[in-house]
């Protein structure tokens, strides 16, 4: 599907990135390196699409103030979604590498 995209894109003369951020189970049980990230950035890289990687944020914060503090601070309550404080790092990161 995300060939199909791609070349949809680049057929229509748009430009395409890639962002991957980690959900709360694999801030858990995962590491900053996932196959998740492994994946997407050698899909970005093969094609040339500019690619944005919030693991390492999220990680380091995790590692400095422990999981708890940042699923609390920066994730809705039970959920794999960002809170406004947990959009902001993101945006940070895109901002930061654009």
């Amino acid at each position: 599907i995300m060939n199909k995209l791609h070349e949809l894109l680049k057929k229509n003369n748009i430009k395409m990135s890639i962002g991957v951020y980690p959900w709360p189970a694999q801030l858990k049980n995962d590491s900053v390196n996932s196959i998740h990230v492994k994946v997407w950035k050698q899909f970005s890289e093969e094609r040339n699409i500019k690619f944005y990687n919030s693991f390492p944020s999220f990680f380091k914060l995790a590692e400095e103030n422990g999981l708890e503090y940042v699923l609390n601070k920066y994730y809705i309550k039970d959920d794999i979604h960002f809170n406004h404080q947990g959009s902001k790092i993101i945006a940070n990161d895109f901002l930061e590498n654009r």
